[in-house]
């Protein structure tokens, strides 16, 4: 299993001296008239020193099992020390592949003293010490896999974690009013809304983009938690960075890139235990796939039943993305809430229609006729209309709300502009507190 090893990553630094200011035209002074006073000037000097770090020790190694070698279920495991330096706080991420031979594939998982997908040092100051680099891989039944020599390649790349307000002025943003946190809702009977209940697919949505000091885009992190499940058909969750849907029959419309150049992006798929089954590197171009199939997340209608117990989804989905030009992505040119810059859409498998949010993309008819739009982005945690409740009867004011979204209405009460504060009884609506 060869490693990477040596990897490190410099970020530029840079020196600012802001030099107190001459006199302006037309304005004098005479030194010798104020004895008695002190003339003072003063400048502010930044210096940043770039972030460096090395990791050393990374060998190859091999995985053995203390089971019967090629008994179903077997378990395979093995480790190796590395040391890691660095001069500040960093991220060391895994990136890795299962163990294969030819087309076969065994589960894998990669961890870094316990920590899956990737390791912290800590937040404050730099970092000297070693630590155990892991990975374990199961068996399936005996047929499962080949017998032979399987192996993988697993590279482990450290990048600065980006505070807020760090430094010279590097700072993070998120979006919504609840940490961040926004809520994704959809209906998948496109191109007629059915129940309205905005159960079919529930998802927990987070963004955080994170500029250096020259308020330029670096890296952009988005999770995707799936919440509830009230469908028969079954659908995908993918996002577009590049703002066109590959080989849509419907969303045929193109909406602006993210952001501006190329960027690596990293998709990690979490199992809900903690662990990383999948890691995958793509490029922006490309649509990701979020959760490839909505019943493999959560099974069945899950937290969409008013007396049921919590469901936990079996993964949840985070997305890392690194620019390659971040001097073509100003902090000015996107705003404070830039979070339309995303493009997450639900793909129904039955039907081969995909769902935008309206928000993003107004052409495709993704409102009906009555200005009910398929796919609902709530700018907070939702509690979303329990199974077969409209959400008209849930949220009073969501029947305003979506008319003044089709042009019905000119003005928007302050009350239908946060139609979701307002559920009409706690008894339409699934309890979070149940969570």
């Amino acid at each position: 299993m060869n490693r990477g090893i040596d990897m490190y990553c410099l970020k530029y630094s840079y020196v600012l001296v802001p030099l107190s200011l001459l006199p302006s035209k037309g304005w004098s002074a005479s030194f010798g008239e104020v004895s008695n006073s002190n003339l003072e000037s003063s400048a502010t000097i930044c210096m940043s020193i770039g972030v460096r770090a090395s990791i050393s020790g990374f060998d190859n190694f091999e995985l053995t099992t203390m089971d019967i070698d090629g008994t179903a279920g077997a378990i395979y495991r093995g480790s190796d020390s590395f040391h890691l330096e660095s001069n500040a706080p960093v991220r060391v991420i895994i990136d890795g592949e299962p163990l294969s031979n030819g087309n076969d594939d065994i589960e894998s998982l990669f961890s870094i003293d316990g920590s899956y997908s990737h390791f912290d040092t800590s937040a404050k100051g730099d970092h000297t010490g070693d630590h155990v680099f892991s990975a374990e891989a199961q068996l399936g039944r005996i047929s499962s896999q080949l017998a032979g020599h399987y192996s993988s390649d697993v590279v482990l790349t450290v990048v600065p974690q980006i505070g807020d307000g760090g430094g010279c002025g590097e700072f993070s943003q998120s979006f919504a009013s609840n940490e961040g946190w926004v809520t994704l809702a959809y209906e998948d009977l496109y191109p007629r809304v059915g129940d309205g209940d905005y159960n079919d697919m529930v998802v927990r949505y987070h963004v955080e983009e994170n500029y250096n000091a020259q308020q330029q885009l670096e890296t952009v992190t988005l999770q995707f938690d799936a919440l509830a499940r009230g469908a028969g058909y079954n659908h995908s969750l993918n996002l577009s960075l590049d703002g066109e849907i590959d080989a849509s029959r419907n969303a045929t419309t193109i909406t602006p890139d993210a952001f501006v150049g190329d960027a690596q992006v990293r998709v990690s798929y979490e199992n809900e235990g903690g662990s990383t089954r999948v890691t995958n590197t793509t490029n922006s171009d490309k649509d990701i796939s979020i959760f490839n199939n909505t019943r493999s997340v959560l099974s069945g209608f899950a937290n969409v039943y008013a007396n049921e117990d919590w469901t936990t989804a079996r993964y949840r989905t985070t997305v890392e993305v690194t620019l390659a030009n971040p001097e073509l992505n100003l902090y000015a040119d996107r705003g404070a809430d830039s979070l339309l810059w995303f493009r997450p859409f639900l793909t129904v498998m039955n039907t081969k229609q995909d769902i935008d949010l309206y928000e993003i993309n107004q052409q495709d008819g993704m409102i009906d006729e009555n200005g009910n739009p398929f796919g609902l982005l709530v700018p907070d945690t939702w509690e979303w209309p329990l199974e077969r409740v409209s959400i008209n009867e849930a949220y009073p004011y969501f029947g305003e709300y979506s008319r003044w979204l089709s042009g019905e209405e000119a003005v928007l009460s302050d009350r239908a502009a946060t139609w979701y504060d307002y559920p009409a009884s706690a008894g339409l609506v699934f309890n979070l507190d149940r969570k």
